[in-house]
């Protein structure tokens, strides 16, 4: 659980650097629009850190869910999108004949954990108070402050407030800090005046000041600077997060100039104002004050005199902004909705069903391993399993296919071998003779789970887990399979169907399905901890030889009838499985994504006696 947390985490983070790199590519393409478009922009890369992608992904699943999309796997660009904008979540992994290692992290680093946390609410707790400290000591000055019921400062307000049309009545309060003037207060805002600034001023630089603060509160940015704060409380450790602020900062300042300038202000005026306002006061109100200084105090009155007319939004700027603003919130939501097809509930049995037969007779016992086979032997009314581990009884029984589907059981269960012998009456067996071998084959392991309910008291539940898996898919030019007429004898031994291997690097396929093919993949060292998945497209059985050189010796496996070994031999001269499978079946492995079911074992004992 702490390492899904932590990849959530991690993936959350690098969504929002990269979207936050993106604002930030936009902002200055569109830099001769007006400031406060940009500002938007920037707010919204800073507002991302509040809004994790999954969720918009899971809008999107849920909208797929309702219009019934069906299954299936999800080609390659789109597994290719997931691995970039979830790094942290597709792990590499390398497997092993028998003991897998992935580049997680492990149990040694856990003692970390509780560290790290701690750091980061110690960061989140400082800076918390430190803005309650400051809001707080604001809040006492204004106590005290005189309300402004006449006076030329409240006819100034009055008198741009009606010039903008504003709705919102903005009280004036005359203070005894020497703060500059600001607003504080995001619902209720309050214009707060420190008495003695007005002698410094003129009339018209008093209209400028006012009317840049009542910009900030058309902007509403106290409320956007409390949402920043937010951000900086939980994310305190991410750089770009108090770079966002500081262009937050710049451009709210700058838009509010913008605004000023457009009632007619004379730029002269307007800038002889700041400077002015900057000379009076000790200092600025701070970040949960919008005031008037905040930003390049040089450069904001070089732009102010500089004489340029105040840009306006042009229609081709409107329409980009716009397409981009729904390709923000858009994309993710479609993803998430073309993203839902997965390989399903095809990797693994409905947890309902029910075997139709059972064994008559069966027993268990730890494998002695005198026996020179090792595997899985299943026929009409028989499974057998000879010097086999456990846990590949219960993946064999449950249909999984990778290790990465299997969790939750003890170490005994991977690591000690049984022999196991269950045979049914002849009346199944009769009855067993007459389903197709895809029935067969799904019976005989619905009666192994029964078996393993009632030997080895095995309790399971069901767990979707996103993982990497290989598409079996048709190659560039066609299939080069030949069609099966029907079982065949093969070493005076049969009738045999399935895909056997006589020796490493070597696969015959004798009357098998391609199911059956990307079930024996599977085991191959070539596949990784990937699940091979079948969408060929092409039914029915075929028979076909495949030769290549193995990366390392294969795992054994038990895809013919007589569950026998193949030798540890092989041909170098071979191409690899990859090119093989495409010169000489006309097939290839393609790498997707897939939302495995995956098996969790919540109990399991020894075996009872026979």
């Amino acid at each position: 659980m702490i390492t899904e947390i932590a990849k959530s985490i991690g993936n959350h983070l690098w969504q929002s650097t990269l979207f936050a790199l993106c604002a930030a590519g936009l902002a200055f393409m569109l830099r001769g629009i007006p400031a406060r478009i940009r500002n938007w922009i920037w707010f919204a890369a800073s507002l991302k850190f509040l809004v994790p992608v999954s969720v918009l992904l899971s809008l999107g699943s849920s909208l797929a869910s309702m219009h019934g999309t069906k299954g299936d796997l999800q080609p390659v660009p789109y597994y290719s999108l997931d691995v970039v904008s979830q790094p942290f979540t597709f792990t590499p992994v390398a497997l092993s004949n028998s003991e897998k290692t992935t580049f997680l992290p492990s149990g040694h680093h856990v003692p970390l954990l509780p560290i790290v946390a701690a750091l980061w609410a110690a960061g989140s707790l400082i800076l918390l108070c430190c803005w309650i400290i400051h809001w707080r000591r604001i809040a006492l000055d204004l106590r005290n402050a005189r309300p402004a019921t006449q006076g030329l400062e409240l006819s100034i307000l009055q008198r741009v407030q009606a010039l903008e049309n504003m709705q919102r009545t903005i009280a004036i309060v005359i203070s005894d800090t020497s703060l500059e003037p600001g607003i504080f207060g995001v619902w209720r805002p309050t214009l707060v005046w420190p008495r003695g600034i007005s002698k410094q001023l003129t009339e018209a630089q008093i209209e400028g000041i006012i009317a840049h603060e009542i910009a900030h509160v058309q902007r509403r940015d106290n409320l956007t600077a409390s949402l920043q704060m937010l951000v900086q409380v939980i994310f305190w450790f991410h750089p770009i997060v108090w770079w966002l602020q500081r262009r937050l900062l710049e451009e709210r300042e700058r838009a509010c100039d913008e605004a000023v300038m457009r009632l007619g202000c004379a730029a002269e005026v307007y800038a002889e104002s700041i400077l002015s306002v900057c000379k009076f006061s000790v200092g600025a109100p701070g970040t949960i004050v919008s005031g008037i200084s905040g930003s390049d105090l040089a450069q904001r009155v070089h732009r102010i005199v500089s004489d340029s007319p105040v840009p306006s939004l042009t229609r081709p700027h409107k329409l980009l902004l716009l397409g981009l603003i729904a390709l923000a919130v858009l994309s993710p939501i479609l993803f998430g909705f073309v993203d839902v097809p997965r390989v399903r509930a095809a990797l693994l049995q409905n947890s309902e069903s029910k075997p139709a037969f059972s064994f008559e007779v069966a027993t268990v016992k730890l494998s002695s391993g005198e026996s020179g086979n090792r595997g899985i032997l299943t026929s009409p009314g028989r499974f057998r399993a000879v010097n086999w581990p456990l846990k590949n009884v219960i993946m064999f029984a449950y249909d999984l296919r990778s290790d990465s589907q299997i969790s939750g059981y003890p170490d005994w269960v991977n690591s000690t071998e049984y022999d196991m012998d269950a045979k049914t009456d002849e009346n199944t067996t009769a009855a067993l003779e007459r389903l197709s071998p895809d029935q067969k084959i799904r019976q005989v392991k619905l009666m192994v789970q029964t078996l393993l309910a009632e030997r080895f008291h095995i309790r399971v539940s069901y767990q979707a887990r996103e993982i990497p898996v290989y598409a079996l898919v048709i190659a560039n030019g066609g299939p080069k399979l030949t069609k099966s007429t029907g079982p065949q004898l093969v070493g005076g031994r049969g009738p045999l169907s399935g895909v056997i291997g006589s020796k490493s690097g070597e696969l015959e396929s004798i009357n098998s399905s391609l199911d059956q093919f990307a079930a024996v993949l599977d085991l191959m060292p070539e596949a990784g901890d990937r699940v091979v998945v079948n969408k060929t497209g092409l039914t029915g059985n075929y028979n076909w030889r495949l030769k290549w050189t193995p990366e390392a010796t294969a795992q054994n496996f038990s895809g013919a009838n007589d569950g026998t070994p193949p030798p540890a031999e092989s041909d170098d001269s071979a191409p690899s499985l990859f090119t093989a499978l495409q010169e000489q079946l006309g097939l290839k492995l393609q790498p997707q994504k897939g939302s495995v079911e995956s098996l969790v074992v919540d109990s399991i004992d020894r075996p009872t006696a026979n």
